[in-house]
């Protein structure tokens, strides 16, 4: 490691991995790179399919709450990021979210020609397809005969993976390095082109043209460090913030007495992408935690009603959890765990203001947000939908988030509207989930956003944006290619603005 370089990438997920990768393919300029991560570096070897020890990959082991506890959000803290513990689904963002940034935020570069020539060489990369339909197991198989009974049509996903195994549980980590994230695939090709990676290294603070971190002890049965532990200060030509949505704005909140920016932008604007995950129980046993986890989605509902329902399934704990109720309900839903059948509800809710991250008095991040009426409502249609489809596809009986009744029976569809209400949903019992944190940092032409066009942080001279916090609205959709996308542009504008 050296003490001054060209550029310091903060972050290794899909917008710091994204940067790292590309900015690495231009050595033949010169350009000296360091890409720090505050993770400890797991390859697939280190990953057990143990939940007890692989949810110590996220922020705090995937539960990390807003102030008024009504949601919890699950991201990564391990190299690569979201991206080491997502199960590979890969959207596009849609032409109406493109469009709706380049006419109300001024990204004019957004057309669709720019993003889909980017993301045809992106997908490439990362080898984004559908998977055949022998590769359903049969929580997919009963959510697409569920939703054809009703006549609602379905679509298959796109999926980034190459020689999977179809182990089941993507959430925590993949054996097999079958996953295309960036821990499998950019971060060992920014490696192979010269960079100088530190993980384990936890940013204090910023100054222009400086980056200030401490490097911690590595984790048990990971990588061990390459650098010894302590406090270090690295100059740099620029400086890219990749930390994650709760992590970008918080070290910039720590570092204002050492830079002049726009305090009032920081933090705001937060989109969650707010979710449910909720389960039908079969008669008899299903194939659903091994073989591919995800396949179908339905986007039927997304222009009238704002959600997506995708199949999923999780490992027991997450279930337990995301299941309602307590005491013998609860005990016999868990004991039916190897008949469930999963739907993920993801709404779409608005960039708010008050929605944001902030800091506490020792500069840890802290998430407040409050949910829009619209996505309550939004849920409620989702829940009575999912009820319709799990006892389409032939389910005994369902358990709900916001049904007044501890387990729901076919016996119960005509009452639906009784049963699940904007009153009966209660988020002090049963809280959201979010996967896809986005904004905190806008990016925008006028003065809501914290960062410019070009993705530089405005009041700085030094300091780009790529990661979600850039989003100016929610993205609607699994966001890992748009936040690739924008990380591509963005890193085009280092290498023209300063490396020329």
């Amino acid at each position: 490691m050296k003490s001054a370089y060209d550029i310091v990438i903060i972050g290794s997920g899909a917008g710091g991995g994204t940067a790292a990768e590309y900015l690495s393919r231009f050595k033949d300029k010169g350009v000296s790179i360091l890409l720090l991560d505050s993770g400890s570096y797991r390859t697939k070897e280190f990953f057990n399919q143990k939940e007890k020890d692989m949810t110590s990959m996220y922020y705090k082991r995937g539960g990390f709450l807003s102030k008024n506890l009504s949601v919890g959000v699950a991201a990564a803290n391990t190299v690569g990021g979201s991206t080491a513990v997502y199960t590979g689904v890969s959207f596009r963002p849609p032409s109406s979210v493109l469009k709706e940034w380049r006419d109300d935020f001024g990204l004019s570069f957004l057309t669709d020609d720019y993003a889909n020539s980017r993301l045809n060489e992106i997908e490439e990369q990362i080898n984004v397809h559908e998977l055949p339909e022998s590769w359903d197991n049969e929580n997919n198989s009963l959510f697409k005969k569920g939703a054809d009974a009703l006549g609602i049509p379905t679509k298959r996903l796109k999926i980034n993976v190459k020689g999977c195994q179809q182990q089941g549980f993507c959430n925590i980590g993949c054996t097999s390095g079958g996953k295309q994230s960036t821990l499998e695939v950019q971060v060992p090709k920014a490696l192979n082109n010269g960079i100088d990676f530190i993980y384990n290294a936890e940013v204090s603070y910023l100054e222009e043209n400086k980056v200030n971190f401490k490097v911690k002890p590595a984790v048990l049965n990971t990588e061990p460090n390459k650098v010894s532990e302590g406090d270090y200060s690295i100059s740099a030509k620029v400086i890219v913030l990749a930390a994650g949505v709760l992590n970008s704005p918080a070290i910039l909140m720590r570092s204002l007495k050492h830079l002049n920016l726009q305090k009032d932008a920081l933090g705001r604007y937060v989109t969650l992408h707010p979710a449910l995950n909720v389960n039908g129980v079969q008669p008899e046993k299903i194939k659903n935690y091994r073989g591919f986890p995800k396949t179908y989605y339905i986007d039927a509902f997304s222009e009238s009603n704002g959600y997506y329902l995708e199949t999923s399934f999780y490992y027991p704990g997450i279930t337990a959890k995301n299941n309602p109720g307590f005491g013998a309900d609860h005990q016999k839903v868990m004991k039916d765990y190897n008949k469930m059948m999963s739907i993920l509800i993801l709404t779409h809710d608005k960039a708010e203001k008050h929605n944001r991250i902030t800091v506490d008095k020792n500069g840890n991040p802290v998430l407040e947000y409050t949910v829009n009426p619209a996505v309550k409502a939004s849920l409620v249609d989702a829940l009575k939908k999912s009820v319709q489809l799990f006892f389409a596809a032939g389910c005994e009986y369902a358990v709900i988030p916001g049904s007044t009744k501890a387990l729901l029976y076919p016996s119960d569809l005509d009452n639906l509207d009784e049963l699940i209400t904007d009153k009966s949903l209660s988020f002090a019992k049963s809280p959201l989930s979010s996967a896809h944190p986005q904004g905190g940092l806008r990016m925008s032409a006028d003065e809501t956003g914290a960062v410019d066009i070009n993705g530089k942080l405005k009041g700085s001279k030094s300091i780009y944006v790529a990661d979600a916090c850039l989003f100016p609205t929610s993205v609607h959709v699994n966001p890992y290619e748009t936040v690739m996308l924008l990380a591509r542009y963005v890193s085009e504008q280092i290498l023209s603005e300063n490396f020329n």
